[in-house]
């Protein structure tokens, strides 16, 4: 059902980015909100019950922020006394973001890094996708930018513990926890984690290696549903779910020693 609302969406899209309207206050406005309601009420309708992981004054990583629609929510949970560190590479969207964090008078809490996350820094390149906002994918050949490590972002800046990080990056997951194995053993934050059967394989990566990753930083697997966690479920069954539905889905990592489900 996500799946067949998506696709029309992304038509629309198509036809409102050859209009020129997106190039309009007016047209990135709607844009904006167009995008938040189909997140808030179908992608991503659960991202209330992530607001137990981030802890007040705490620190939250959004790794592949897009436009903010979770920058924006983790900025209001951390607090004035808190920090968020946007990572996202696109130059659209980092616009964008720029806009509506400014806009929220949210600018002393978020920290937009203009880059691409991943295992080592230096150079990559990005393909760009004209036609989908959220389908900006590494890959061989692309615009080049910046690639930074979560680790070496936090060893730069004086910023309060860590308690979350989100990761959607078209199949790169693997690589941005890579570079965050200090701040993953040191923190042990949740993980919100987008899990994409299609951009992994695109990129080398399997579910099962990403998988075994989390799992010998001490991460168990949860859904996250209308009530909160689910109690841990097993790769089978992420695999399973995946198969029968779309390919794709974002799920909750709760180190053990501090799960809370």
């Amino acid at each position: 059902m996500n799946g067949t609302i998506q696709s029309l969406l992304l038509g629309a899209y198509r036809l409102v980015r050859k209009s020129g309207v997106l190039d309009t206050e007016g047209g990135r406005r709607c844009f904006e909100a167009a995008y938040d309601l189909y997140k808030g009420s179908l992608e991503a309708r659960n991202v209330r019950q992530l607001r137990t992981f981030v802890k007040p004054g705490s620190t939250v990583i959004d790794v592949g922020a897009n436009v903010g629609f979770f920058t924006i929510r983790f900025a209001e949970w951390a607090g004035e006394k808190g920090c968020v560190l946007a990572i996202e590479p696109e130059e659209a969207n980092i616009r964008r973001l720029r806009h509506r964090i400014s806009r929220r008078a949210l600018d002393p809490i978020v920290q937009i890094i203009p880059a691409a996350a991943t295992e080592t820094p230096g150079t990559v390149m990005l393909a760009i996708d004209p036609d989908h906002p959220g389908n900006h994918h590494l890959a061989e050949t692309g615009a080049p930018v910046e690639a930074v490590t979560v680790d070496s972002l936090l060893a730069e800046r004086a910023c309060p513990p860590v308690s979350l990080i989100k990761i959607d990056v078209q199949g790169a997951e693997q690589d941005v926890i890579a570079g965050a194995a200090k701040t993953l053993e040191t923190f042990r934050p949740a993980l919100f984690v987008e899990v994409d059967l299609r951009a992994l394989a695109a990129m080398g990566h399997s579910p099962h290696t990403l998988f075994e990753r989390l799992e010998r930083h001490g991460y168990r697997i949860h859904r996250l549903g209308n009530d909160g966690p689910s109690p841990p479920v097993t790769p089978g069954e992420v695999l399973a779910s995946l198969a029968r539905g779309s390919g794709y889905g974002d799920f909750l990592f709760l180190n053990a020693a501090e799960d809370r489900s």
